[in-house]
């Protein structure tokens, strides 16, 4: 006999089966087949002990062990997890290894590198936005929702609605994203920009991401989502801009 252990994770994200659920569900297909503990565990290597104790929530089967006791049991691994995946509690991103992407409309000298991808159906976007300096075209961002800007490294300037706003490296700047909004370099070098977006009605990282929202009236955007003409900290038009 052996005690088959350890813990059943998705490859996704690393997030944890909800025991209790499971091994309610366990039990229920061992008594539709009218097997005791002991009959079933006849069939396999398994202890008594180890049955029970996952039919109580008290152990995570290994993925071999739960493949086993599923052909005992004559169901498939799916029906006996199906929605029971656990939402995780932190997921880490190492320096530097965040997947990168161009710019929102392919935009040159900007890059977005995507943080906390590995959590599905999130409420908040983070991101890292890399300014190269150069070349590029603004395009302005609006969503229903609202953002935060961190600048770690360079000065970038924030168009928002009429307002031109200047930042430096250690600033920062949370604002209502419904407004027509973008940020580039105030000169021609480089700046990285920690980005937050909430959106309430949008799961990041969901299959068929919805679509921004159209701004509300208010503030000092436009409706129809256009800036005024050219006003910019430092009075000049920078370069690369990411919404």
């Amino acid at each position: 006999m052996e005690d088959v252990g350890g813990s059943i994770l998705t490859p996704a994200m690393g997030t944890a089966i909800n025991l209790a659920d499971l091994g309610r569900r366990i039990r229920a297909a061992r008594l539709a087949r009218r097997l005791t503990l002991e009959e079933a565990v006849a069939r396999t290597d398994f202890t008594v002990s180890w049955l029970s104790k996952i039919e109580n929530g008290l152990l995570a089967p290994s993925l071999e062990g739960l493949v086993r006791l599923a052909a005992v049991l004559e169901c498939g691994v799916d029906s006996l997890v199906a929605g029971l995946v656990a939402a995780p509690r932190y997921v880490v991103d190492r320096a530097h290894e965040g997947p990168r992407t161009a710019g929102r409309d392919g935009r040159q000298g900007a890059a977005v590198e995507q943080l906390a991808a590995a959590w599905r159906q999130r409420s908040m976007e983070p991101t890292i936005l890399h300014l190269a300096g150069s070349g590029g075209r603004k395009t302005t961002e609006h969503f229903e929702g609202e953002r935060f800007l961190h600048v770690i490294a360079g000065d970038v300037n924030v168009c928002y609605g009429d307002e031109a706003i200047g930042l430096s490296a250690g600033d920062s700047i949370y604002l209502d994203a419904s407004i027509p909004h973008w940020v580039a370099p105030a000169g021609r070098s480089p700046a990285r920009v920690l980005s937050v977006r909430f959106e309430p009605n949008r799961n990041h990282g969901a299959d068929g991401e919805g679509r921004p929202s159209r701004p509300r009236a208010g503030g000092n955007g436009r409706r129809d989502g256009s800036l005024p003409a050219g006003r910019q900290a430092g009075g000049s038009r920078g370069p690369a801009a990411v919404g």
